[in-house]
C-alpha cells in the first residue's frame, strides 16, 4: 500500500488525461468500454485485467465484471476472486475500508508487499499484482470499485495518482454501459417476469455460506431433486450462468445481504 504524495503529471499525461475522458463519452457498449479501456486509458494506467464492481441498487452490494487480454486469467480465477466469503476482493474491500486509498500489492519471491493470504491469492488466481480502488456517494456508501491487475509499471506515488484522477471516469463510463444493459428489452437485463421467492432466497442464502445442493436439501428436508430444480429456476430468473454468479447478483440486487448473517 503506498501514498501518493505530491505528484504532478507532465504535459504528455495531462494529454493523455484529456484524451482518456474525452473518448469515455462516446463509450455506450461492453465491447467499446473494453476498446476504450485498452485503448487511451493505457498510456496512464497500464493493466491486462480490470474488474469492476459497480453499484446496482442494493445497500452494499456490487456487480463484479471482469475484462482481459491475458489467457491466464479464467472464468474460475475470477469466480474464485468474486467469492463473496472467501476471495480476494472482500479482503481488498476490508483494507481499503480502513485507508480510503488506492491499494497497491504487489507479491514477489521475496519479498512480499501485504498480508500473505492476500498475497498468495494474487498469485494462486493469476493476477500477479493488484492496485485497487473504490468510490463512494455523499453518504459514504459504495458505489464502486475497480481491481487493475498484471500492472507492468512500477507501483507508486505516480500509479496511485492516476488511478485517482481516473476512477470517477471508470465509474461513470461503466455505470452508463450497465444502465444500458439493464433496460427493459434488452438482451443483458436480468429476467423479471417472475420473482425470487421466499424458499429461493432461503437456498441462496444456503450457497452464500458455501452449502452443496445436498447440503441444502438436509438442512431444507428437501429432496436434492428439488434443490436442483430451484437452483436452476434461480439461474434462469438472474440470467446468471453458475452459483457463484447468483449470489454476486442476488447481492447487487438487494435480495442477499453482502454481510454475514
Amino acid at each position: 500500500m503506498t501514498s501518493k504524495g505530491e505528484v504532478a503529471l507532465s504535459e504528455e499525461d495531462r494529454i493523455r488525461l484529456a484524451d482518456a475522458v474525452e473518448s469515455s463519452l462516446r463509450v455506450v457498449k461492453r465491447h467499446q468500454f473494453y476498446l476504450w479501456d485498452q485503448g487511451p486509458v493505457q498510456a496512464l494506467l497500464p493493466h491486462d485485467i480490470l474488474i469492476c464492481g459497480v453499484a446496482n441498487g442494493a445497500a452494499n452490494g456490487l456487480e463484479f465484471h471482469h475484462f482481459c487480454i491475458t489467457r491466464y486469467f479464467r472464468q474460475e480465477h475470477f469466480d474464485a476472486v468474486c467469492h463473496p466469503r472467501d476471495g480476494l476482493i472482500p479482503r481488498l474491500l476490508e483494507l481499503w475500508y480502513r485507508s480510503g486509498e488506492p491499494i497497491m500489492i504487489a507479491p514477489a519471491d521475496p519479498p512480499v508487499e501485504g498480508p500473505t493470504d492476500i498475497a498468495t491469492m494474487i498469485v494462486r488466481n493469476e493476477l500477479r499484482n493488484v492496485a485497487a480502488h473504490g468510490t463512494r456517494d455523499a453518504e459514504g456508501r459504495l458505489t464502486g470499485y475497480f481491481i487493475f491487475s498484471r500492472v507492468p509499471c512500477e507501483f507508486g506515488p505516480r500509479l496511485a495518482y492516476a488511478i485517482d484522477l481516473l476512477l470517477p471516469i471508470f465509474q461513470a463510463t461503466f455505470t452508463r454501459v450497465l444502465l444500458g444493459e439493464h433496460k427493459p428489452g434488452s438482451a443483458a437485463a436480468p429476467h423479471r417476469g417472475r420473482p425470487i421467492t421466499r424458499r429461493e432466497v432461503e437456498i441462496l442464502k444456503w450457497i452464500k455460506e458455501g452449502k452443496t445442493n445436498n447440503d441444502i436439501a438436509q438442512i431444507l428436508a428437501l429432496s436434492p431433486w428439488t434443490v436442483k430444480n430451484h437452483m436452476q429456476a434461480i439461474l434462469k430468473k438472474l440470467s446468471v450462468q453458475n452459483r457463484s454468479h447468483a449470489v454476486a447478483r442476488a447481492i447487487s440486487m438487494g435480495i442477499l445481504n453482502a454481510s454475514h448473517e
